[in-house]
């Protein structure tokens, strides 16, 4: 594991680091109100996205075409968890 965050820290940060430092930057200046609402409003708008793609779309590739498999109902179940850390904690 060590050579992993090595390596990660040697190749992977010198080359993410100018855009993390920019966009940090631009962040810091604002409210952490605004922070959680910016994160729940991308959230929301791809689940909103997703809702609306075609269902032979969604089932493409799909053995069946059971409910169950339709992933557009699974978005909006697995999204709660994020909105409840983003909002709450």
């Amino acid at each position: 594991m060590e050579k992993i965050t090595f390596f990660l820290e040697q190749n992977l940060v010198p080359l993410l680091k100018p855009a993390f430092d920019s966009f940090h930057s631009v962040i810091d200046q604002l409210p952490p109100p605004v922070w959680r609402f910016s994160i729940c409003a991308y959230l929301v708008m791809g689940t909103i996205w997703a809702l609306f793609l075609s269902r032979d779309y969604v089932l493409l590739g799909s053995p069946d075409q059971a409910r169950w498999r339709d992933l557009r109902l699974w978005i909006p179940v697995l999204l709660v968890p994020y909105l409840l850390i983003y909002l709450f904690i």
